[in-house]
């Protein structure tokens, strides 16, 4: 592993790609270029060192390794829009800022 660090980017293309089991339909949904999506997923894995999907065909199925990861980048994608919600309300001045229980 070289050290890069992933981003929520690349967890969010994971995510919808992992979710359509097909590269081109997860483009679509990401206004994104399919071929922007392979080289995501394609430094995901080359990063890691592992395959995060099968492919077979046209379509693409979540390795173990995949299936895990699915897992992963939901949990991190959740607490980030969660931050992102937390900062908005303070920045809006209706919340305190102190961590809830």
């Amino acid at each position: 592993m070289g050290g890069r660090i992933m981003t929520l980017h690349q967890l969010r293309v994971f995510v919808a790609v992992a979710e359509r089991e097909h590269l081109t339909q997860a483009a679509a949904a990401l206004h994104a270029a399919p071929s922007a999506v392979s080289a995501s997923i394609a430094a995901l894995e080359t990063e890691y060192g592992l395959s995060l999907f099968d492919r077979a065909g046209r379509g693409l199925r979540l390795t173990p390794h995949g299936t895990v990861m699915l897992e992963e980048a939901r949990g991190v994608l959740t607490r980030a829009d969660a931050a992102r919600a937390r900062l908005a309300t303070l920045r809006a001045g209706t919340g305190t800022g102190e961590a809830s229980p």
